[in-house]
């Protein structure tokens, strides 16, 4: 079976479950098991990609840049060892984006964001990310309501299917 794996940091689990059962609902109703990996800084970095290359998973989503400050011996994204097509999914304007969107990413990484700063600055800041695309605002909270729910749906499946269908008809970057 294919799998997706979603990760997200320890500290966010509260505020991004709502959101991450919706990303999860649709995998599953396109087919792919999902796996929930939650991590935490105190953690070794080893233990997270380890399971990630033992999954062997077909989609690695991150959400908020989870993961994104494990480096290998280079100081490169240890992300970018993995073969899998990732999607980054960036809500809201946290400190850290800015620090990390200026690293370089393989082109199978997919960026988006619902910060309009960084969609605006995205050519001439961040020359390393292949792909970046803006979306709508994607709501955060330990309780979503029913509306907040079916717009999140509604922005996540888009996010999907913006990577499938670059995956299915290639395009330049």
């Amino acid at each position: 079976m294919k799998k997706v794996v979603i990760l997200c940091d320890e500290r966010n689990r509260n505020i991004l479950s709502e959101t991450i059962s919706i990303m999860k609902e649709i995998w599953r109703d396109m087919g792919y098991e999902t796996i929930e990996l939650f991590v935490s800084e105190e953690e070794s970095p080893d233990k997270y990609m380890n399971e990630l290359v033992r999954l062997k998973e077909d989609f690695l989503v991150t959400f908020a840049m989870a993961g994104f400050a494990w480096r290998g011996l280079m100081e490169q994204v240890r992300f970018n060892t993995l073969m899998t097509m990732q999607i980054h999914i960036l809500v809201g304007d946290l400190s850290h984006y800015d620090f990390f969107l200026q690293k370089e990413y393989g082109i199978h990484s997919f960026f988006f964001t619902d910060n309009e700063k960084i969609v605006k600055n995205w050519k001439e800041r961040y020359l390393l990310v292949p792909f970046l695309k803006g979306i709508p605002t994607l709501y955060v909270s330990e309780h979503l309501t029913e509306e907040e729910k079916r717009l999140n749906r509604g922005n996540l499946r888009g996010v999907v299917q913006t990577v499938m269908t670059f995956i299915e008809k290639p395009s330049v970057l």
